[in-house]
């Protein structure tokens, strides 16, 4: 597979509700939630707070929203992967490793919100978010293990969820570590994440004795 270019996913959404996205995933990142006002936002957005309210009825729903669309850029690669069915499960699912990587280390504020969420409120809302913001993406990436493992390249014995949520926290955890592994002596993988996709794509495939 050639390495396809991720794009940003789109969204039905007015020029408004756009606005009011981008700006409060900028403020939310920062600042985190309670910091935040719907004022904040309807200034930075340059709409009213009606308008805010219009298209998102509360501040919790906006929050959720802007979660839900920063989850969705980070595995935009998913959405790439669907127009290239006649590729091998293997091939996709290396492709999927490496793009999402590319894409939480190209959206840092989007990358940075999720953490803070997961980090600060994920036992208090723990259900909410897995509902409401990760749940379609999660299971996106089961299906693309669990159809490589229909085709034989994955061990029967492994629980896909298993392996996708290793698929996904690898990627994670590099974002968070790199501005300390990037220090370390011998870490070269730090200043190549291809070559840190590659090779822990390697050790998640073939595993090690």
């Amino acid at each position: 597979m050639t390495q396809t270019e991720i794009k940003e996913p789109q969204f039905d959404l007015s020029k408004a509700a756009q606005s009011i996205l981008d700006v409060a995933e900028t403020l939310f990142a920062h600042k985190g939630f309670d910091a935040v006002s719907i004022n904040d936002i309807s200034l930075g957005a340059q709409v009213s707070k009606a308008n805010v309210f219009h298209h998102f009825k509360s501040k919790e729903k906006l929050y959720l929203a802007v979660l839900k669309q920063a989850c969705e850029r980070s595995t935009a690669a998913l959405d790439v992967l669907k127009s290239e069915p006649s590729d091998s499960p293997r091939n996709q699912m290396d492709h999927f490793f490496s793009s999402h990587l590319q894409a939480l280390l190209s959206q840092p504020l989007s990358t940075k919100l999720i953490q803070r969420e997961l980090m600060e409120n994920g036992e208090q809302r723990g259900k909410e978010l897995a509902e409401e913001v990760f749940s379609d993406t999660f299971s996106k990436v089961i299906d693309l293990v669990r159809h490589a493992q229909d085709k034989g390249m994955v061990r029967q014995d492994i629980a896909p969820p298993l392996l996708a949520f290793l698929m996904l926290g690898t990627n994670v955890i590099f974002f968070e570590a790199l501005s300390v592994l990037k220090h370390i002596p011998e870490v070269s993988f730090a200043s190549d994440p291809k070559q840190f996709s590659s090779a822990t794509f390697d050790v998640l495939l073939n595993g090690f004795k």
